[in-house]
C-alpha cells in the first residue's frame, strides 16, 4: 500500500515543479527589440546636424545612404565583440533639398523607428541669417520622454504651446522689445505610444517685401516616429 502513496506524492511534486518552471518562463521579460538605448539629434550654431546614439555594448552601426528614398539608413547589427556604447554621425547626413530622414533598421525587429527633419540645407543656406534660433537638440530619455534644449538670439521672446488640433509641440519665436536674462531653454516633452512626436519652431517675422505682412515660418520641424504600425 505504501508504493502507490509514494508514487502519487512524486507526481504531485513533479507537477508543482513544472508549474513553477512555466511561471518563471512567463515572468521572464522579453528581450528589447531596440538595439539603441537613447539618441541625441543636434543642430549647432553653423547649421550642421549630428546624431549621437547610445548603443548596447555589442551593437555596431553601418550607415547607408538610400538615394532612391532619400533616406539615411542606419543598420544596427549585433556582434560578438564589445564595440563601445556610443556612435556619432556628424556632417554625414544626406539632405533631400530641405529635408532629411534617418531610419533605424535592426535585425531583430520589424519596427523601423525614424527621425525626420525639415530645415535649411547647410550646403545651400547661410545659418548666420537665422536671427531667431541659434541651436537646438532633441534627446530621447526613454520611449515616452524627450528633452528639447535650444538657444535663441538676444531680444527674442519664446512661447510654448501644444497644438491639440494637429498634435504638435510648437515653440513660437518672435522679436521682443525687452532683453531677456536667459537665452537658453529646456523643455521635457511627453510622447504617447504609437503616436508621432512632432516639434515645430514657429518663427514670427515680417515679410521684407511687404512690411505690414506677418509671416509664420515653421522651421525647423522635427518628427520622431517609433515605427509602430497601426
Amino acid at each position: 500500500m505504501k508504493r502507490p502513496i509514494i508514487l502519487a506524492f512524486a507526481l504531485v511534486v513533479s507537477s508543482l515543479f513544472l508549474s513553477c518552471s512555466n511561471d518563471e518562463d512567463i515572468a521572464q521579460p522579453q528581450q528589447s527589440t531596440e538595439l539603441f538605448k537613447t539618441f541625441q539629434l543636434k543642430r549647432d550654431a553653423t547649421g550642421a546636424y549630428s546624431l549621437d546614439l547610445n548603443l548596447d555594448d555589442n551593437v555596431k552601426v553601418e550607415n547607408f545612404k538610400n538615394t532612391t528614398t532619400n533616406t539615411n539608413e542606419l543598420y544596427l547589427i549585433i556582434t560578438d565583440d564589445n564595440v563601445g556604447q556610443k556612435s556619432n554621425l556628424q556632417s554625414d547626413l544626406m539632405f533631400n533639398d530641405e529635408n532629411f530622414k534617418v531610419d533605424f533598421i535592426t535585425e531583430n525587429s520589424d519596427k523601423v523607428p525614424s527621425i525626420s527633419v525639415f530645415d535649411d540645407n547647410i550646403k545651400f543656406a547661410k545659418k548666420a541669417d537665422d536671427k531667431f534660433l541659434k541651436n537646438y537638440s532633441v534627446t530621447k530619455i526613454d520611449d515616452s520622454t524627450y528633452d528639447l534644449d535650444f538657444d535663441v538670439a538676444s531680444n527674442i521672446s519664446v512661447d510654448f504651446v501644444y497644438n491639440e488640433e494637429i498634435n504638435v509641440y510648437e515653440v513660437h519665436l518672435e522679436e521682443g522689445n525687452k532683453s531677456q536674462e536667459n537665452n537658453t531653454y529646456t523643455r521635457t516633452l511627453e510622447k504617447e505610444e504609437n503616436n508621432l512626436l512632432q516639434i515645430h519652431f514657429v518663427n514670427h517675422t515680417i515679410n521684407n517685401a511687404k512690411t505690414s505682412e506677418l509671416l509664420n515660418i515653421r522651421k525647423p520641424i522635427i518628427v520622431v516616429d517609433d515605427g509602430s504600425k497601426d
